[in-house]
């Protein structure tokens, strides 16, 4: 693997660039699953639901082998980390290359059947600039969210527990007794919510709205993508739904008839592959919303309920402050 690694480089002015090893098997994973689920239709169900779950488990399996083999000391010291993913360039890599390449087929293939017209194309754009923004505000966000009153430089450690204040066992600063250590951005977040690995950050206080916010538009850029891409190679079928009306795919025995039909579809099944993941953040974040409590929290302390339980009213007034807090 170290030789493949270094042997790994793309021709660049002024001398060959040198790809990483996680990047080079994001690209790999994304272009293979798009292209052998655009055969057949069993081809795409045995692709989404078993082939890409289990390539992803088997890289993610050798990135965090990887990472224990080259820092066994602190695994060894600290056994609680082999049950948290490792952090690697893999995981964000992965989601730019997915978001590129569909948006890459969208406007090739699907676009060029003509049968989208302008306000479909701009409603769909419009959902993907939003869901964009606000994940690169996720990331250009992030900070610890407080200022440490440690001095730094002085001889004297003036390092104290005190009030709100309390020492990280850790990093040996003196933080809120509300901020928590992140083993892999090796930094104190005030109310830290978890490690995104997807977009290789950690989610606090400071940026946890636009996360949220990224991921519902996120969730439905892909489904409306997803209807779109599937309406275009199918023969679509108007559905009542309440006060209006929806177009669904109706006939898809014609979906795999040519290359740009079939493109359509795998994106479109991807699409919805990467929906479920992005609806399963959303849920745990909504629950957690709802709860007043962090994600990490809810994981360990799922169990065990505020004095009194959750009232009716309690779920509106922790969702009320998630939005409208200073």
């Amino acid at each position: 693997m170290d030789t493949v690694g270094d042997r790994l480089r793309i021709p660049w002015p002024g001398g060959a660039k040198k790809v990483p090893l996680d990047v080079a098997a994001a690209l790999c994973c994304v272009f293979f699953t798009i292209f052998l689920g655009s055969f057949s239709w069993t081809l795409t169900i045995v692709t989404y639901s078993f082939i890409l779950p289990s390539l992803m488990l088997v890289i993610h399996q050798s990135i965090k082998n990887t990472v224990v083999t080259q820092n066994a000391q602190i695994y060894k010291r600290d056994k609680s980390l082999l049950k948290k993913n490792p952090r690697s360039r893999f995981y964000f890599s992965w989601l730019i290359v997915s978001l590129i390449s569909l948006l890459f087929i969208y406007y090739t293939q699907v676009i060029a059947e003509l049968k989208i017209n302008a306000l479909e194309n701009f409603a769909f754009m419009s959902l993907v600039c939003v869901s964009c923004a606000c994940m690169y505000l996720v990331r250009a966000t992030t900070c610890p969210g407080f200022e440490s009153k440690s001095k730094e430089g002085s001889e004297e450690s003036e390092i104290f527990e005190s009030g709100a204040w309390r020492i990280c066992g850790e990093c040996q600063q003196q933080v809120p007794r509300q901020a928590s250590h992140c083993y892999k951005c090796d930094t104190c977040f005030l109310l830290r919510d978890h490690h995104c690995v997807w977009l290789d950050t950690c989610i606090s206080c400071v940026n946890d709205r636009w996360f949220v916010t990224g991921l519902t538009f996120g969730l439905m850029a892909l489904c409306y993508g997803a209807q779109l891409s599937l309406t275009t190679a199918c023969h679509p079928k108007l559905v009542d739904v309440y006060f209006t009306t929806i177009l669904v795919p109706h006939i898809c025995t014609n979906a795999f008839m040519n290359w740009r039909y079939s493109l359509s579809a795998s994106a479109a099944c991807y699409s919805i592959f990467l929906a479920v993941f992005v609806s399963v953040a959303l849920v745990q974040q909504v629950v957690c919303m709802l709860w007043g409590v962090r994600l990490r929290e809810f994981r360990y302390r799922h169990s065990q309920s505020r004095s009194g339980g959750c009232s009716v009213k309690q779920p509106f007034e922790n969702c009320f402050r998630f939005w409208w807090r200073s």
